[in-house]
C-alpha cells in the first residue's frame, strides 16, 4: 500500500514538472525562496532513494539467498556425476557419459603456469633478460607542473625557455549553490 501512494506521489511531483511556469528571482528572498526549495527536493530526493534502496537491498538478499541454494544443489550433482563417471573411468579411461539429458566428461589434460612474480623478475633481471620484462612508462605531472612555466595561453615553457609539445591549457570556472 505504501508503495501505491509513493507511485502517487511521484505521478503528482511529474505533473508539477510538466505545468512549471517561468520564475525571476528579483530579489533576496526570492532567492532564499530557491534555496528552501533546492533544500526540499534534495530532502525528497534523499528520502525516495532510501526507500529505493532498502527495496533493492530485500531484492539482492533474496537473489543472493537463491543463487547460494542454486549453487550448493548444482554443486551437489555434479558431484554425483563426477563419482559415477570417476568409477566409470576406473573400467574404460575414455568413457564418456552422455545420454539424452546431458553429458559429463573429462577434458584434455592441461598445464596452467604459476608465476611468482618477485622472484622470475629478479632472475630474469639477473640473467639480463630483459626482452621479457615490461616496463610501463608515465608522466609525473604534479612534478611537470611544478617545474614548467605558462608564459602565454597554450604556450609552455621548460627551465630552458624552450616550448613543451602536448600540454593545452583550459580555464573554467565551477559554480557553486550551498544550502
Amino acid at each position: 500500500m505504501e508503495n501505491l501512494k509513493l507511485i502517487d506521489e511521484i505521478k503528482d511531483v511529474e505533473e508539477v514538472e510538466e505545468k512549471r511556469e517561468v520564475f525571476e528571482i528579483n530579489s533576496l528572498s526570492g532567492a532564499d525562496w530557491c534555496f528552501e526549495r533546492l533544500k526540499g527536493i534534495k530532502s525528497n530526493l534523499e528520502e525516495r532513494k532510501a526507500y529505493a534502496e532498502e527495496e533493492i537491498k530485500k531484492y539482492k538478499e533474496y537473489i543472493e539467498a537463491e543463487e547460494k541454494k542454486a549453487a550448493d544443489d548444482i554443486a551437489y550433482f555434479e558431484g554425483l556425476l563426477r563419482i559415477y563417471t570417476d568409477k566409470r573411468l576406473e573400467e574404460d579411461k575414455d568413457f564418456k557419459l552422455k545420454t539424452a539429458k546431458g553429458s559429463a566428461s573429462y577434458g584434455k589434460v592441461q598445464k596452467k603456469w604459476n608465476y611468482d612474480e618477485e622472484v622470475l623478475l629478479k632472475d630474469l633481471e639477473d640473467k639480463h633478460l630483459e626482452d621479457y620484462i615490461k616496463v610501463k612508462k608515465s608522466i609525473d605531472k604534479t612534478k611537470l607542473k611544478e617545474d614548467l612555466n605558462l608564459v602565454a595561453d597554450n604556450i609552455v615553457v621548460d627551465g630552458n625557455g624552450e616550448v613543451v609539445e602536448g600540454i593545452t591549457i583550459t580555464e573554467f570556472r565551477n559554480f557553486n549553490v550551498k544550502y
